[in-house]
C-alpha cells in the first residue's frame, strides 16, 4: 500500500505586485505559476533551471516564510495555505533550510554551541545540561569534533560552516529539510562531501530533501526525481534515471547539453539557448520557452502548453511526441 506523501503541492502560485515607476499601475510578478509536485518520506526532489526561475521563491513557500498566492500545500496531510497562525508554527519545525551561503548563514558574533541549541531554546523545553547534550550528538552526527562547540564561524572553513549549518537545521529532527544551493558556494574537491553527508544523513535519520539545485551534475549524485522549471512554471517532472538518460523537454535537454561530461559517450548534442530568461515581468505569450526553443513553431506562440504525461515523466510541450520519435 502506498505511503501518503509528505509534501504535496498542487497548482502552487505566488504573484508579487512591483512597482514599474512614477504615475504607471503596479505590475505582476508571476514568480510561481500553478506548479504541483509531490515528496515522499526518505525521498529527495530536486528541483532545477536557472537563475530566475522561481526556485527559491518555491523554496519559501515550502518553509512557510511565504504564503502562496494560490494553490495547495500539504505538509503531512495538512493544509498549509490555508492553515491558522498556531497550525504554522506547530509545523514549521517539520521542515526545516540549508541556505546556499554557509558565510552569511550563520551568526558571527556565537559560538556553534549556541548556534545549534537555539532552534531548541525556541522549539522546545529541554534544561541547559539536555540541550548541549543534544548538540554534541548532532556535532558528532555532522562530522565536527567536540572541540568545536566553543569556537565561533569564522574560525571554520566553508565546508565546516555548511556542517554547521546542516547541523541547526537538524537539531528539531525535521521531516523534511530544504537545501537551496547547499554546496554551491563551496569548493569542488568540498562539495562530494558534503553531499555524500546529506545522502549518510538522510539514510539514518529518514528526512526527505527538497533540493533546489542549477548543477546538474550535482542533482544526478543526489536526486531521486527532478522537477524542471522555466519561468515560474514546470515543463517537466519526472524520475531522475529518465529525465537524465531520455529528456523530453528542449529545455531540459539544452540544460543537460549545457553541463561538463567527462565521458564521450554520454555528452549530448548541444542546443543553442539564445538570448536570456525573459522578464517574469513581461513574459511571452503562448509557451515561455518559444522564444528560445529551436523547435518552436506558430502554435508554440499562441498556445500555452498543457503538463500531460509523456511516458514516465510529465511534460510541458506541444512537439513532444514528435521530437522523441
Amino acid at each position: 500500500m502506498a505511503t501518503a506523501p509528505l509534501l504535496q503541492a498542487h497548482a502552487l502560485t505566488r504573484h508579487y505586485a512591483v512597482s514599474r515607476g512614477l504615475f504607471k499601475a503596479k505590475g505582476l510578478v508571476r514568480a510561481l505559476d500553478g506548479v504541483s509536485f509531490t515528496v515522499h518520506e526518505g525521498e529527495t526532489l530536486a528541483v532545477v533551471g536557472e537563475s530566475g526561475c522561481g526556485k527559491s521563491t518555491l523554496a519559501r513557500q515550502v518553509t512557510m516564510i511565504e504564503r502562496p498566492t494560490a494553490g495547495e500545500l500539504k505538509l503531512v496531510g495538512e493544509d498549509v495555505v490555508r492553515a491558522d497562525a498556531a497550525t504554522r508554527k506547530r509545523l514549521r519545525p517539520l521542515v526545516q533550510m540549508v541556505f546556499q551561503n554557509p558565510y552569511a548563514s550563520l551568526n558571527p558574533r556565537k559560538k556553534v554551541g549556541s548556534l545549534l541549541e537555539e532552534p531548541l531554546k525556541i522549539n522546545s523545553n529541554l534544561v541547559a545540561s539536555a540541550r548541549r547534550d543534544a548538540v554534541r550528538a548532532m556535532m558528532a552526527k555532522v562530522g565536527l569534533r567536540p572541540e568545536h562547540y566553543g569556537r565561533y564561524p569564522h574560525m571554520f572553513s566553508g565546508g565546516q560552516r555548511q556542517r554547521i549549518a546542516v547541523a541547526r537545521a537538524l537539531m528539531l529532527h525535521p521531516r523534511l529539510v530544504v537545501a537551496d544551493e547547499p554546496v554551491s558556494a563551496l569548493d569542488v574537491s568540498i562539495q562530494a562531501q558534503v553531499l555524500n553527508l546529506l545522502m549518510d544523513l538522510q539514510q539514518d535519520m529518514g528526512i526527505a530533501y527538497l533540493f533546489v539545485s542549477h548543477n546538474l551534475q550535482v542533482v544526478r549524485h543526489i536526486a531521486a526525481a527532478v522537477l524542471v522549471m522555466y519561468l515560474g512554471k514546470v515543463v517537466e517532472y519526472g524520475p531522475k534515471s529518465t529525465v537524465f538518460s531520455r529528456p523530453a523537454h528542449p529545455y531540459t535537454r539544452a540544460l543537460l547539453a549545457s553541463t561538463p561530461v567527462l565521458d564521450p559517450q554520454l555528452r549530448r548534442a548541444r542546443i543553442a539557448l539564445e538570448g536570456d530568461l525573459p522578464s517574469p515581468l513581461n513574459p511571452p505569450s503562448g509557451c515561455a520557452f518559444h522564444q528560445r526553443c529551436p523547435y518552436a513553431v506558430e502554435r508554440c506562440r499562441i498556445e500555452v502548453p498543457k503538463l500531460e504525461p509523456y511516458g514516465e515523466v510529465i511534460v510541458s510541450c506541444h512537439r513532444v511526441t514528435e521530437l522523441n520519435n
